[in-house]
C-alpha cells in the first residue's frame, strides 16, 4: 500500500494535538482537585482524626463525617467558617457536673476545663474564706461533684469578771474557826473578743482571739482566828477546838415543838435516846456530830443529842423547859464553841 506523506503528516499532527490536549486536561483536573481538596484535622473526645474533604464549611465537614454537635458542646471555629487546608477543628464536649452550694444542687452541662470555670459558668461567687472541694484547679470529668462550703467569721465581745484573791493573816485576837474581812477585795473586769466560725450557717468553732483588761481586780485581806480558849460567864477559862457563828432557836417538849403528847411513849425522848433536859441541843449532824460537847453563847454548856427537821446547816435548836422561855428566846445569832472534850457515848 502506498502511504501519502502529506496525509500521514496531517494525521500525526492531529494525534499530537489531541495528546497534548489530553495531557493538559489531566494536569488541569489534577490542579483543580488539589485546589479544592482540603486536608484538615478534627479533634474530638476520642482523639484527633485527619481527614480530606471538598466541603467548604466547618458545619459541612462535620456532617460529612457524622460528627454530632449538641447545643452545650463548644467548637473552636464558628460552624459557618470556610475551611482551608490545614484547618484544625477542636470540639469540647459538655460534661454533666453537680454543684452543691447555698443549700441546693445545681446540675450543669459545661465545657469548662476545671472547677473554677464551672463555678464561673454557674455564676457562683466565692467569698475569701469559702472552701471548694475538689480544688479550683481540678480537672472536670464525667459526673464531677463540686461542694461549696460557705465560711463566715464574726467577732463576739463579752465581758467577764476577774477573780480576786484574799490574803489570809493569822490573828490571835479571833477564835479559831472565826474569820474576819480586814480588807474587802473586788473583782476585775475583762473583755473577751471571741471569733465565731460558721460553715453553711452552722456554728462549728469558737476561739478567744483577744483579751483586754478593763479593770484590774483588787485583792482582799482575811484574818483567821487562832485563839483556842475563852472565858465563860462564870469566869472559867475553857479550851475549845473551833468556834462557829450560828443561828439559834429554842424548843421544848410540847406538842407544838415536838409533835408528841405526854402519853406518847417517845414523849420527851431525843433522837439519840436521851430524855430532853436543859443543855440538850438539836444540831445538823453533818455540821456537828451527835455526842459533841458545846458551849453556846448566852446559853452555856450543851450536848448535841437531838436533831430537827428544820435544823439544817449552821443552825442550832436549844432546849428550854417552858414554852414561855421558847417564845422569849426567838431567833438569835450566837457563837458556838466545840469543846475540847471526848464525845458522849450514847
Amino acid at each position: 500500500m502506498k502511504i501519502n506523506p502529506k496525509s500521514f503528516k496531517s494525521l500525526f499532527s492531529i494525534i499530537l494535538i489531541a495528546s497534548v490536549a489530553a495531557i493538559c486536561l489531566i494536569f488541569s483536573a489534577s490542579y483543580v482537585y488539589n485546589i479544592m481538596k482540603k486536608d484538615i484535622t478534627i479533634e474530638d473526645i476520642d482523639g484527633i482524626k485527619a481527614v480530606s474533604t471538598f466541603k467548604n464549611t466547618v458545619s459541612d465537614v462535620l456532617d460529612e463525617y457524622g460528627v454530632r454537635i449538641s447545643p452545650q458542646d463548644k467548637v473552636s471555629i464558628d460552624m459557618d467558617s470556610k475551611l482551608t487546608d490545614g484547618t484544625n477543628i477542636k470540639i469540647s464536649r459538655a460534661r454533666e457536673v453537680t454543684i452543691n452550694s447555698d443549700g441546693k444542687d445545681i446540675v450543669l452541662l459545661t465545657v469548662a476545663p476545671d472547677v473554677k470555670g464551672a463555678l464561673r459558668e454557674a455564676q457562683i461567687l466565692l467569698g475569701d474564706k469559702d472552701r471548694v472541694a475538689p480544688d479550683l484547679d481540678s480537672v472536670i470529668t464525667e459526673d464531677t461533684r463540686i461542694a461549696v462550703t460557705r465560711v463566715e467569721e464574726k467577732i463576739d465581745k463579752i465581758e467577764m469578771k476577774m477573780d480576786f484573791t484574799n490574803q489570809v493573816n493569822k490573828s490571835d485576837e479571833l477564835d479559831k474557826g472565826i474569820t474576819r474581812v480586814a480588807k474587802k477585795g473586788s473583782p476585775g473586769l475583762k473583755e473577751l473578743s471571741i471569733k465565731v466560725i460558721f460553715e453553711n450557717g452552722i456554728e462549728i468553732k469558737r476561739e478567744i482571739v483577744e483579751e483586754k483588761v478593763l479593770k484590774e481586780p483588787v485583792n482582799g485581806m482575811i484574818e483567821e482566828g487562832t485563839r483556842t480558849t475563852f472565858v465563860s460567864s462564870r469566869g472559867q477559862v475553857t479550851r475549845f477546838v473551833r468556834a462557829m457563828k450560828m443561828t439559834a432557836t429554842a424548843y421544848d417538849a410540847t406538842f407544838e415543838s415536838c409533835g408528841k403528847h405526854p402519853d406518847h411513849p417517845q414523849y420527851g425522848i431525843t433522837y439519840s435516846g436521851l430524855r430532853v433536859r436543859p443543855g440538850i441541843v438539836a444540831v445538823d449532824p453533818r455540821i456537828i456530830p451527835l455526842g459533841t460537847y458545846l458551849y453556846v453563847e448566852g446559853y452555856g454548856e450543851a450536848l448535841a443529842a437531838d436533831i430537827g427537821g428544820a435544823i439544817k446547816g449552821n443552825r442550832i435548836d436549844l432546849y428550854y423547859e417552858s414554852p414561855e422561855d421558847v417564845a422569849k428566846y426567838g431567833k438569835r445569832a450566837v457563837k458556838v464553841y466545840v469543846l475540847d472534850k471526848p464525845r458522849y457515848k450514847f
